[in-house]
């Protein structure tokens, strides 16, 4: 009897004959990212009422000082999913964070020392992360908020793979593309808990997690240090550690400072 094996696929290697990441840097790629949000966060889930947005784009005051990512299917140029980080912004221009008010006081006293122990201009609210309708019914998740579940796979069509980057991981790595670019060197986020303990199996935990609250639905929110999460990636997920970080690309600082050290104490 002939014995079949089976041959395992990581993460990064599935993600990347499906999809690619791009930075929303242009007012072109900028509307696709509201255009999505708008099916998300007005149509799919209504959260926004849709009359306030004729043009059919959801934004937001945040989004002057925000910065842009999505997450394209690499065969037909779509636009699968979106995500924002919301930036301090400089001087006058600098104002609180999204959750920063309903959310941080409510945090245990570490997580808010933490947080307070950080220069602003450092720290980045995740945000708006969204997954179009279109992608959501290819997964069967019409149902979900961000088209994320713990049974989630994509049926490519093009090569016949059921592939199973949780779409998140995708949009983490444009997040730190993004956090690279603007010196990010720590995150907050507000997120559904199903979300948090997904990224949790693929090793992506955060230093600090909140109760959950009543916030937008049921969310738990969260700050972290960007070098300390991937540290614990590398380690625990390696092959989730190269999709994020583009095989080490995409680094903070303080990893390439840890790696340079490293270097020097083994020659």
């Amino acid at each position: 009897m002939q014995t079949v094996q089976h041959t395992h696929e990581n993460v990064s290697t599935i993600f990347n004959s499906v999809f690619n990441v791009q930075l929303a840097e242009s007012p072109e790629t900028i509307n696709e990212v509201f255009e999505v949000r708008y099916q998300v966060y007005c149509i799919d889930r209504p959260f926004e009422d849709p009359s306030c947005f004729t043009d059919k784009r959801e934004h937001d005051t945040y989004d002057p000082h925000s910065v842009h990512g999505l997450i394209r299917h690499t065969i037909t140029g779509d636009s699968v999913a979106a995500v924002r980080l919301v930036l301090a912004g400089d001087g006058s221009e600098q104002t609180d964070f999204p959750m920063e008010g309903p959310c941080i006081s409510r945090m245990d006293q570490p997580a808010q020392g933490a947080f307070a122990s950080v220069c602003r201009q450092q720290i980045a609210e995740i945000s708006r992360m969204a997954v179009s309708r279109e992608f959501r019914r290819r997964l069967n998740e019409e149902k979900s908020v961000s088209g994320i579940s713990e049974s989630a796979y994509y049926s490519d069509s093009e090569n016949g793979k059921r592939a199973m980057p949780y779409i998140s991981l995708g949009l983490f790595a444009a997040i730190l593309q993004m956090s690279v670019k603007h010196r990010i060197t720590h995150w907050m986020a507000v997120m559904e808990p199903a979300q948090l303990r997904l990224l949790k199996r693929f090793g992506v935990e955060f230093d600090h997690v909140g109760p959950v609250l009543d916030y937008h639905g049921r969310r738990r929110p969260a700050f972290t240090e960007a070098a300390s999460l991937l540290e614990r990636i590398r380690v625990r997920r390696p092959d989730v550690w190269s999709l994020i970080t583009e095989d080490g690309k995409y680094l903070p600082e303080k990893c390439r400072q840890n790696d340079r050290e490293n270097n020097r104490q083994v020659a």
